[in-house]
């Protein structure tokens, strides 16, 4: 299969086949580059909602620049991977200043805003300006290597980068955009990591991994590192009616700048509660590290609410 018939092949299919998602209902730079932002470890199920609800909340650049950083971070709550939800807001303000509060419209200038990387830059400049620009997520790169049988691991060179020489040759200058969300949808929906539905592929008569009866080997990705659980105290700290809270640094390396109970690992020879005794003694002597909210509570002889993880 021709490198023409393949990109008509996923054109047509992904005309016919394509979900029903909100973001793609508009080519607003501004909701795409938002759509990008929350699908980005996160599934299109959990994303539809606080899409729709962010949209709302912040209908467009500007409003987003003008923002409180705890707004933002509470519409993006339970998304996770907080990072994501800053930088869309230190975007906005980059391009409220810079560009008159439009996205720029090529994918060099997009990559120089917080936040956007090559692949998001990619999705912004075909899907929403048209621009024949590949795009690679993890689900373009499980159907090009096996599209391609491409042996190695995908997250290292050379690979990555041939990954994105070869995205770059198949996408066409007609529809840019719709093809490269064709490739995504495409491993979505019918490339899964597990059991693929190749009799379902519209190019899988070009298929070299199914040819070769390898396809559930492909792509070779890393071993993922064990999970390590950690068990944590929290205290819920009350005094008439008011509770203690400490704000994490904004510089820590997870939950910056959020406002949390007080909480600790628990080590192995101790139980919750002294775990939540030990961290709020610490608070309450010395509040360096954090910063506490001290007129919430009256810190002689505090009630305790031990909640464990």
């Amino acid at each position: 299969m021709t490198r023409k018939r393949i990109q008509t092949a996923l054109l047509r299919w992904y005309a016919s086949h394509r979900r029903d998602l909100p973001w793609r209902r508009t080519r607003d730079p501004y909701a795409i580059w938002v759509s990008e932002a929350m699908l980005q470890q996160t599934q299109v199920a959990t994303v539809r909602g606080y899409y729709e609800r962010w949209m709302k909340r912040f209908p467009d650049v500007l409003t987003l620049a003008d923002s409180n950083e705890s707004d933002v971070l509470h519409a993006w709550q339970g998304l996770g991977y907080y990072s994501r939800a800053k930088n869309l807001r230190r975007g906005a303000q980059a391009i409220a200043r810079d560009y008159g509060g439009a996205l720029p419209k090529t994918a060099a200038e997009l990559r120089g805003l917080p936040g956007i990387g090559p692949y998001s830059a990619g999705a912004i400049a075909s899907i929403a300006y048209g621009q024949s620009v590949p795009l690679v997520d993890g689900n373009v790169v499980r159907v090009l290597c096996r599209l391609f049988a491409l042996r190695g691991d995908p997250t290292r060179a050379p690979l990555k980068k041939r990954l994105w020489q070869i995205a770059g040759d198949l996408v066409p200058a007609e529809s840019p955009g719709d093809f490269n969300q064709a490739l995504m949808e495409l491993g979505a929906t019918v490339c899964a990591p597990r059991a693929p539905r190749c009799g379902a592929c519209p190019v899988r008569r070009a298929c070299r991994a199914r040819a070769g009866g390898v396809e559930n080997e492909l792509p070779e990705l890393p071993q993922r590192r064990a999970t390590v659980a950690v068990i944590r105290a929290a205290a819920v700290v009350w005094r008439k009616g008011r509770v203690l809270v400490v704000q994490v640094p904004a510089d820590a390396p997870r939950w910056g700048g959020f406002w949390r109970f007080p909480n600790a690992d628990v080590a192995p020879d101790e139980g919750a509660e002294d775990a939540a005794r030990r961290v709020v003694g610490a608070r309450l002597i010395d509040d360096r590290p954090h910063r506490v909210a001290r007129r919430q509570v009256n810190p002689h002889a505090p009630s305790f609410g031990v909640a464990g993880r």
